[in-house]
């Protein structure tokens, strides 16, 4: 069975069901759910830091959601709401909706098969589940071209690789933020040059 089960489902769903809030909401009403929802987490999250009692509760409640490693930081729900609303608010919606699969989807299976298969060590990922990540992300973006996100092929393969990459950074910044911005904003720039 596949450890941290609740974390990876909680990554998958978390991003499609924010993505899918903007194509029920649309544009002007989703952005700003995005930037309320950051702020509510972040301020739970940084509540949960300065009481101790408040910490405990929520890991013994939600503990399968969060890795035993942010028990005295931050989580990495705000920087995936932030990620995911700065790519919808800085690219276009088809750039953006690919990032943040690639995000929801691609991280997850690298995870789940790094974790297990993971023998060849790229810092402190593995090439397996970097493997595994392009390949999923690949497949998300086409499902979502297929769903009638238009995106060409071969941006979306670029996007992936961008994604793959920029999860294998090793940066003080969360890699929930850096992963959908990275991405999006190479098929945004590939985009804007092929129009």
């Amino acid at each position: 069975l596949m450890k941290h089960l609740g974390r990876k489902l909680y990554h998958l769903f978390g991003g499609l069901g924010l993505l899918s809030l903007y194509y029920v909401l649309g544009r002007d009403h989703a952005l700003p759910v995005y930037g309320a929802l950051f702020l509510i987490v972040l301020a739970v999250d940084t509540a949960r830091l300065k009481i101790p009692a408040f910490n405990q509760f929520v890991f013994s409640r939600f503990g399968s959601f969060i890795r035993p490693s942010e028990v005295n930081k931050l989580t990495g729900t705000p920087p995936y709401i932030l990620g995911i609303g700065l790519s919808l608010y800085l690219y276009r919606p088809e750039a953006a909706s690919a990032a943040i699969c690639f995000l929801a989807c691609g991280d997850v299976a690298a995870t789940a098969v790094g974790e297990r298969y993971g023998k060849t060590k790229i810092g402190s990922k593995s090439l397996e589940g970097t493997a595994a990540f392009v390949m999923a992300a690949v497949s998300a973006g086409f499902l979502l071209s297929a769903a009638g996100v238009s995106l060409m092929p071969e941006v979306i393969v670029l996007g992936a690789l961008a994604a793959a990459g920029a999860e294998l950074l090793t940066l003080p910044v969360n890699d929930n933020l850096i992963i959908p911005l990275v991405s999006g904003g190479a098929m945004e720039l590939v985009l804007r040059w092929t129009a």
